[in-house]
């Protein structure tokens, strides 16, 4: 289930967006997927997603899913894509059991994107959470992070306050 705040937070920035005329909407961006926020699924801390080692995860953060790396130690590292910090960490969890909620501007050209990388996610498909429609997709990093990659579908209706 996705976090309440997170449809909250970018529902308003989409309707900022509508309302400036901004192209950001529901539209492509170019080339350029913005990463608006990031949500807890249940009980994972999206600042200590749990990896097995931390050399093979900040490639993996870095390489595939286009985040550039902000900090490290021994056991954690801190990463960053545009307004989203998350950070992962050898702590002996599962991460099996883990699961965050991203959203983004553009999920049609994060999917191509994931999946040109080899990343394999799924079928994108309309999910509702609080009564607003969003378009999401799912795919699981290599340790078994489940990532939910997700976009508020703005109708007509919803650009006025």
């Amino acid at each position: 289930m996705i976090g309440a705040d997170g449809v909250a937070v970018e529902y308003a920035v989409r309707r900022r967006a509508a309302r400036s005329g901004s192209k950001e909407r529901i539209t492509r961006m170019g080339h350029h997927v913005a990463f608006t926020g990031v949500f807890p699924i249940g009980t994972t801390d999206p600042a200590a997603l749990p990896v097995r080692e931390l050399g093979p995860a900040i490639g993996y953060y870095t390489q595939v899913l286009g985040f550039t790396l902000t900090q490290k130690t021994e056991r954690t590292a801190r990463f960053q894509r545009d307004a989203v910090q998350i950070g992962v960490a050898v702590s002996g969890q599962d991460p099996e059991q883990a699961s965050c909620y991203f959203a983004v501007s553009d999920v049609a050209a994060l999917h191509a994107e994931y999946a040109g990388k080899g990343i394999d996610p799924t079928e994108m498909q309309r999910e509702e959470h609080d009564g607003r429609p969003l378009l999401v997709f799912f795919a699981k990093e290599p340790y078994g992070v489940c990532f939910c990659f997700g976009q508020l579908v703005v109708t007509s209706g919803d650009q006025s306050e």
